[in-house]
């Protein structure tokens, strides 16, 4: 089995003949074994050569926390609930999956892209509930009437 390095010589030279990401991850999995790249990795690659990084190295990712204060998290996302998880997550300098996984665990969902708890109050529920009565209403006249729609 090949190793990174030896992977991305590969890329490396299939990037500098020409040929597409698509081919080049096809043409490894085929002489190798199916599941020894895949193509999303080798257009990454790609781009990297592409933008003048021919190195073989992994990049630095720098040393984002998977932790988050969720009041803090819940301060920022109060304060301007248009704001998408990546820009929370640039800001608290953590992974987006890291900002995803505690806004679900403080109750926040995205609704018609805005940040909102997710229990209704009292008033959202009476809301509810009456709206559920009316279908119920209108559903039982519409069976008593024999309407069709």
């Amino acid at each position: 089995m090949l190793d990174k390095e030896q992977l991305r010589a590969i890329f490396l030279y299939e990037f500098k003949r020409g040929r597409k990401a698509a081919e080049t991850s096809r043409n490894i999995n085929e002489a190798f074994d199916q599941d020894t790249v895949n193509e999303r990795a080798v257009q990454r690659w790609f781009a990297r050569f592409r933008n003048g990084d021919g190195s073989l190295e992994d990049e630095e990712h720098g040393n984002r926390s998977s932790e988050v204060d969720d009041e803090q998290l819940k301060t920022l996302i109060e304060a301007d609930p248009l704001k998408t998880t990546r820009e929370v997550a640039e800001e608290l300098n953590v992974d987006q999956s890291t900002v995803v996984r505690h806004l679900k665990k403080i109750g926040k969902v995205k609704k018609l892209d805005k940040w909102i708890p997710y229990e209704l109050n009292e008033s959202k529920k009476k809301i509810v509930v009456s709206i559920s009565h009316w279908h119920s209403f209108c559903a039982t006249t519409m069976i008593l009437f024999s309407i069709e729609l």
